[in-house]
């Protein structure tokens, strides 16, 4: 696990490379490497940090083949490397480590680009092939690693594993985008191919994409989510069993390491489930990580107590205060290279932070949710059915009003919040309104909000979905491509890697995510209970009170820290921000906003939080001392992005 930089140009900046690699230091601080090489007129550079994992002594980066002409920096871990290298070396490959990166190289020589699809586990990597003057950037298809790109003048490239790095080498446009600011304003992230600025761009998950001297390619998908299979004939029990045996083979590949493993463990089922798996299969005592929380609202860790006594974990439990969390809050978003108004972040980030304490790698439950159908809006589209039956004239003058005038509930996905989520935002295309109950900022607010953003659809909208007149599988398809590594898969990436920490998530890997997809939806929602086939699967490796228990997120009270603690200082973000020179965000609109909700008459804590996370974002661009984007060109995170910008309100 390390962070990856380079650049191709014509007439490179000596000094570029470094302030790149110093960006993402704390994503490899275990060493660092440069490789330096030349095409014609192009002069190649590539650079690494590491977080030493596998060898340790011989898995420095960038490596490259026998004679050089292959070169990779490397991202993430290769699940089936000890599987793919006997085949390379009977083909003549000499290997000088044990390192997955080694079997990368020679795996990619014999099969290209095509090979990607072969390469079971978490990576994001650039190639270079000297014979072909071509590199290759590559990321995996679950969009587990990051990967950021940008054009530069003359036909040049320049890549990253994180937004601040690309700003760094100087070369690119940091103006603020119209396109990335309605995707964060809705999302609380920014879809691919999009970023929080308009000159560089993501790397799809499941995508290639290619330079070849001075041409740089439409990125290539390797992998998009499937129709679903026709059913097998297999029994539940047996098809529960094929599970979990999956399970435990790909928490078993996850926990190859020279480093200790340990287990984030929340007390949910997803969670749970790989602890009980890895516990089967290591042959040791398991170390594993919690965090607790004094408003029993948000907190689940007795739970996680009960699956670590019941298998025999050693567990680790930090039990916050709320101000242990607003202590962290400017800290840990000074850790976001890009934007994220997921608030989940803040625990998240403390929970790395302990876990980093103790090992170097951790598993985690990730993926269980979309794969299996665990949200409850997945149960909501049921009644939204039942919804759709209701004269409009009774749904808009009588249940409408009535949910109206509940008061605001700022416990954790209250039943009032929950109900006016679900008759606000009603749309009746089922993608259009599964997107609108997820989003943070509704379309008609969007578009007050961010006002050049009027008549457009967040990228979300676009996202590819397999043919199929199952509505399940779309919605888990589109949960999968967007909300997953959008903001799940984001926000672990950069709690973690700001500590130094490996988290490895075992549910999405690529048998298990084949496999899921292939069935039916009745595997995942059978009546109202989600998770159906994984809950079985489960059943008497885990307590079935982790089992039965309704599902809860990683809450914050996000709602009542901003009538309290946090008042003040948004107050300060709407009063003055660099946000109101671009000219691209409304400021009347956010006032207002924060009047309602201090007024309670509205809750409007995700775009007031977003809003807050992003002025955050850009005072640190700015900032000649930036932990986040530095170096030349850092400023133009809040040029003009339009005619109008600068004649904020």
């Amino acid at each position: 696990m390390c962070g990856i930089a380079g650049f191709i140009a014509r007439e490179p900046d000596p000094g570029a490379l470094a302030r790149m690699l110093r960006e993402i230091a704390h994503r490899g601080p275990d060493g660092e490497g440069a490789w330096h090489g030349a095409a014609g007129p192009w002069r190649v550079t590539l650079g690494h940090r590491r977080l030493a994992i596998i060898d340790l002594d011989g898995g420095a980066q960038p490596m490259g083949n026998e004679d050089g002409t292959v070169v990779v920096t490397y991202n993430g871990e290769l699940y089936n490397y000890r599987t793919l290298r006997p085949a390379l070396e009977r083909q003549g490959h000499v290997f000088r480590t044990r390192s997955d990166t080694e079997t990368l190289i020679h795996h990619f020589e014999e099969h290209g680009t095509a090979g990607v699809q072969a390469l079971d586990g978490m990576f994001a990597f650039a190639i270079w092939e000297a014979a072909a003057e071509r590199l290759v950037l590559a990321r995996d298809r679950s969009g587990i690693k990051p990967l950021y790109y940008a054009e530069l003048a003359g036909g040049g490239l320049v890549f990253a594993s994180e937004l601040r790095a690309v700003l760094a080498h100087g070369g690119v446009d940091g103006a603020l985008g119209v396109e990335g600011l309605a995707s964060y304003f809705f999302s609380d992230y920014v879809h691919p191919p999009h970023t929080i600025v308009r000159g560089v761009k993501k790397l799809p998950p499941g995508h290639t994409l290619v330079w070849q001297r001075g041409r740089l390619e439409t990125p290539r998908s390797f992998w998009q989510v499937p129709a679903p299979g026709a059913p097998t004939g297999e029994t539940d029990a047996a098809l529960a069993q094929r599970l979990w045996d999956g399970i435990e083979r790909a928490v078993e590949s996850q926990l190859v390491a020279d480093v200790p493993v340990g287990i984030f463990l929340s007390g949910g089922i997803d969670s749970s489930s790989v602890a009980a798996a890895a516990v089967r299969r290591a042959g040791r005592r398991m170390t594993a990580f919690c965090i607790g929380f004094e408003n029993a609202t948000f907190d689940e860790s007795r739970y996680a107590r009960l699956v670590a006594e019941r298998l025999g974990i050693e567990l680790h439990t930090e039990t916050l205060r709320e101000q242990n969390l607003l202590d962290v809050v400017d800290l840990a978003l000074d850790r976001l290279d890009e934007p994220l108004a997921d608030p989940s972040f803040l625990p998240t980030y403390l929970l790395a932070r302990l876990a980093a304490r103790h090992v170097k790698v951790v598993v985690g439950g990730d993926g269980g949710d979309e794969l299996w159908g665990g949200y409850p809006t997945y149960r909501a589209h049921l009644y939204a059915m039942f919804y759709a039956a209701i004269p409009t004239w009774a749904r808009a003058g009588l249940v409408d009003r009535l949910i109206a005038k509940l008061p605001i509930d700022d416990r954790y996905q209250s039943l009032e919040w929950k109900l006016r989520r679900f008759t606000e935002r009603w749309d009746d295309d089922l993608v259009r309104r599964h997107l609108r109950w997820m989003s943070s900022v509704d379309l008609p607010d969007l578009a007050a909000g961010i006002p050049q953003a009027r008549g457009m659809l967040p990228p979300t909208f676009g996202a590819a979905l397999p043919e199929t007149p199952l509505w399940l599988h779309r919605l888990l398809a589109l949960d999968f491509t967007t909300y997953l590594p959008g903001s799940v898969l984001t926000k672990v990436d950069r709690a973690s890697m700001a500590h130094g920490l490996e988290v490895r998530p075992p549910l999405l890997d690529d048998a298990l995510v084949d496999f899921a997809f292939s069935l039916p939806p009745r595997h995942k929602l059978r009546g109202r209970r989600g998770k159906y086939l994984l809950k079985r699967a489960a059943r008497g490796k885990i307590p079935d009170a982790v089992i039965d228990r309704p599902k809860k997120g990683f809450g914050i009270p996000l709602g009542a820290w901003l009538r309290g603690p946090l008042k003040d200082r948004l107050d300060g973000v709407l009063r003055d921000s660099p946000l109101w020179d671009t000219g691209l965000v409304d400021q009347p609109t956010f006032r207002a906003w924060r009047d309602e909700h201090q007024a309670r008459r509205h809750d409007r804590s995700k775009p007031l939080w977003a809003l807050y996370v992003l002025d955050r974002w850009l005072r640190r661009a700015q900032g000649p001392s930036s932990g986040a984007v530095s170096g030349p060109g850092a400023v133009t995170a809040v040029e003009a992005a339009s005619p109008t910008a600068g004649a904020g309100p």
